[in-house]
């Protein structure tokens, strides 16, 4: 009897000082207790004191971890990545063309280009999927990152193509770029929002328009007018723009639609201009007719003003869009708000006349109980 109450003490010594619920095991009790009820001490505080371990050492994990693995590191590597994958999609698509001049950057490689590209965009429908499908991915990377001489390719789509597919073609592959711009500028939102908070909340501002003060909600068509209006001006250069948007976190439905919008008119113009070089280089010469003679047809005159009213429509009409985006913002306000504002008028001047009638009234109150008083004491002996 003694050696089994001795290793039962032995044995409560080497445990917990206290049970799961937190109150202390005596002696007393310890003694009563069964073999079944002495596993409960042993196995929870094991199992809490394994729980609590696994919860901080995931947060130690959590904190450890190097700045490549940090969540927010993450996307910023992923565009950085982005980069040179896309650069080598465009090469290869390049190196595919049948052409010898690889990268035009003078207007006399350009013409060489346009060139090879009509004689072979000429031999078939594969050869025309081949030429689009090209052109669209070059111009994609020359907008989604921001590379110029994206006006060049305009140029040549106008030599290639009608003028009205061209255009068309071409602002949905700047629509499309401008859009990727967008979204490869949304992982830097966080680390200039920290490095240029102000800055950062005058351009959102600037971008998305005001908001209504009494029902506090912000127009929906405020950002895409005021997009359309930055491209149409050209005051802020596209990629700008572009990077706003994603820095700011415009809507990409904002976004798509004033970068198709504000970029028709340029677009049309530069196609247009591709046009005319391709009509002056292929016309044949029969006659010996210069180059001033050409320009001096009608056709190419009808051309040229349509140029002309394409590039000076969005200088000239710049007042014209400057009050529409004012009353694109001031049309927040509600119609049943513009009923209220007169009653709410009335209501003001009917207070400030019962305060105006009031403070009279206490003053001809105090002027009659000093009356009163002065009174009372003229009358004293």
């Amino acid at each position: 009897m003694f050696a089994v109450i001795a290793s039962r003490c032995f044995h409560l010594l080497h445990l917990s000082a206290f049970h799961p619920k937190g109150y202390p095991v005596s002696s007393t009790s310890s003694s009563v207790v069964g073999d079944d009820d002495m596993l409960l001490p042993v196995s929870s505080p094991s199992s809490r004191r394994t729980s609590f371990g696994d919860v901080s050492n995931e947060k130690q994990s959590s904190d450890n971890l190097p700045w490549w693995r940090q969540p927010t590191s993450l996307p910023v590597i992923f565009v950085v990545a982005l980069f040179p994958i896309s650069t080598a999609l465009v090469m290869f698509s390049l190196y595919t063309l049948p052409i010898s001049v690889a990268w035009p950057h003078t207007l006399k490689e350009l013409a060489a280009l346009g060139k090879e590209l009509h004689i072979y965009s000429h031999s078939g429908i594969g050869a025309l999927a081949h030429v689009i499908g090209v052109l669209a991915v070059t111009a994609i990377y020359k907008h989604a990152w921001s590379i110029p001489g994206s006006v060049l390719w305009n140029v040549l789509a106008g030599a290639l193509f009608s003028p009205a597919l061209a255009t068309l073609l071409l602002t949905i592959l700047t629509m499309l770029g401008s859009v990727c711009a967008t979204l490869l500028c949304k992982p830097l939102a966080p680390y200039l929002a920290r490095v240029f908070p102000k800055a950062l909340d005058m351009t959102r501002g600037a971008l998305e328009g005001g908001s209504s003060v009494s029902t506090g909600s912000k127009s929906k068509s405020s950002a895409w007018v005021r997009l359309c209006v930055l491209r149409l001006i050209g005051v802020v250069p596209w990629s700008g723009i572009n990077i706003a948007c994603g820095v700011c976190g415009v809507s990409l439905s904002d976004c798509m639609l004033g970068a198709f919008i504000g970029c028709l008119p340029w677009t049309a113009v530069t196609c247009q201009i591709g046009d005319i070089l391709q009509t002056v280089a292929s016309t044949p010469s029969p006659s010996q007719q210069t180059v001033g003679e050409l320009l001096a047809s009608p056709d190419i005159i009808l051309k040229l003003v349509f140029l002309s009213f394409l590039s000076l429509a969005p200088i000239l009409g710049r007042n014209r869009l400057r009050t529409l985006l004012s009353s694109s913002t001031s049309s927040d306000v509600s119609p049943s708000e513009r009923s209220d504002r007169p009653s709410r008028l009335v209501w003001v001047h009917d207070l400030r006349s019962k305060i105006r009638l009031s403070r009279s009234r206490s003053v001809t109150r105090s002027d009659q109980q000093l009356a009163v008083l002065i009174q009372e004491k003229s009358s004293l002996p």
